[in-house]
């Protein structure tokens, strides 16, 4: 390793399930491998947000998937600088110094470290004008809204986003109404948030899903696009305007399929595994009216979408929510926060 980089680096490590508590600790680590002719880029970290479905990693719920072992390394989401840029990476344009932000998946996570290597495919140009802490929040949040939404083949008239100061929501009612050019766009929220989304996007039609059901409030068969982030899509069948081209029902918190979860986590399922996960997927696919178009979400981890998203928020058209930080230190009480549900995903301050 070059004599300007350390030979080893801090890293938040999970060594058991359970608790936050009980399952992470600090570790020093040697640098992560680096290959000097391929698209590879050493990075060092500057934020790293967390993903709420990490408390499942934590817990052990993927066990049954045969998937992963301890000692394991948990984070997708990051931002930095790029601190080696292999030759193939040099050759698409990339050099030491440059700011970027990017996400990994599954089978490479590890980003609440100082320094990780990444292939030039997961990574894109930090945009101009966010901070280190908004660019760590916005690749896969950013990606699965982006994705969806491309997905909708039909009319653009009516959409309905549930969630929307959630990490995906939030994101996907700005691209709904920027990118995609959708008329009406209406969401839920709780009573608490009525008044913060109104003010963030006026341009919104909202429910208070405490004290009204979205799928009783909105009539039926008058939205195109309904983009779900709480699952039982099934309640949201009957809002879908199946007299107008193709509705869709989007929804991303659910079961995919075995090839589309391989797909998006970078590895391959045991034969027993795909056969739950497939299973899984029939079960929970809601029945929808003739017509229309369902679409269990994955994130597919590509460049093309962060240059895109890097695109619309340097141009002011997408802003990105965060929440508080912490150093890899307080890990424990990050991932505790998370599980409470906040607004803004919790961001990890790497370094400086």
């Amino acid at each position: 390793m070059s004599p300007d980089l350390p030979s080893n680096m801090r890293a938040l490590v999970q060594t058991a399930y359970g608790r936050p508590s009980k399952a992470l600790t600090v570790q020093t680590l040697p640098l992560p491998p680096y290959a000097p002719t391929s698209d590879d880029l050493l990075i060092k970290v500057k934020r790293a947000s967390i993903a709420p479905a990490e408390w499942g990693f934590l817990a052990g719920y993927h066990r049954p998937l045969g998937i992963l072992s301890l000692p394991d390394r948990l984070g997708f989401d990051f931002s930095g600088v790029v601190v080696r840029a292999g030759e193939a990476a040099q050759a698409q344009g990339w050099k030491e110094g440059d700011d970027m932000f990017g996400a990994l998946p599954l089978a490479k996570k590890g980003t609440y470290a100082e320094y990780i290597t990444a292939s030039s495919e997961y990574c894109a140009p930090k945009p101009v004008n966010m901070t280190w802490e908004e660019a760590a929040c916005l690749s896969s949040n950013g990606m699965t809204a982006l994705q969806g939404l491309e997905r909708h083949e039909g009319a653009r008239e009516v959409a309905f986003v549930t969630g929307g100061l959630g990490g995906v929501g939030h994101l996907a009612i700005q691209l709904l109404h920027e990118h995609f050019g959708f008329k009406k766009i209406i969401t839920s929220v709780s009573t608490g948030k009525v008044e913060q989304i109104k003010t963030l996007y006026p341009y919104v039609e909202v429910i208070d899903y405490k004290t009204s059901t979205p799928a009783k409030v909105i009539p039926a068969k008058s939205v195109d696009l309904v983009f779900s982030t709480i699952g039982a899509p099934a309640q949201w069948t009957p809002l879908l305007a199946t007299q107008r081209p193709t509705p869709t029902l989007i929804e991303i918190t659910t079961v995919p399929g075995a090839p589309g979860m391989e797909a998006s986590w970078g590895l391959t399922l045991p034969w027993y595994a795909r056969c739950m996960v497939n299973t899984a997927a029939v079960l929970i696919r809601p029945r929808n009216p003739k017509g229309s178009k369902y679409v269990a979400q994955y994130t597919a981890y590509i460049h093309r979408d962060l240059e895109v998203l890097n695109k619309e928020a340097a141009e002011g058209r997408l802003k990105v929510m965060t929440g508080r930080e912490f150093t890899i230190d307080q890990g424990a009480e990050a991932f505790d926060l998370t599980h409470k549900g906040v607004v803004g995903k919790v961001v990890f301050h790497i370094s400086d």
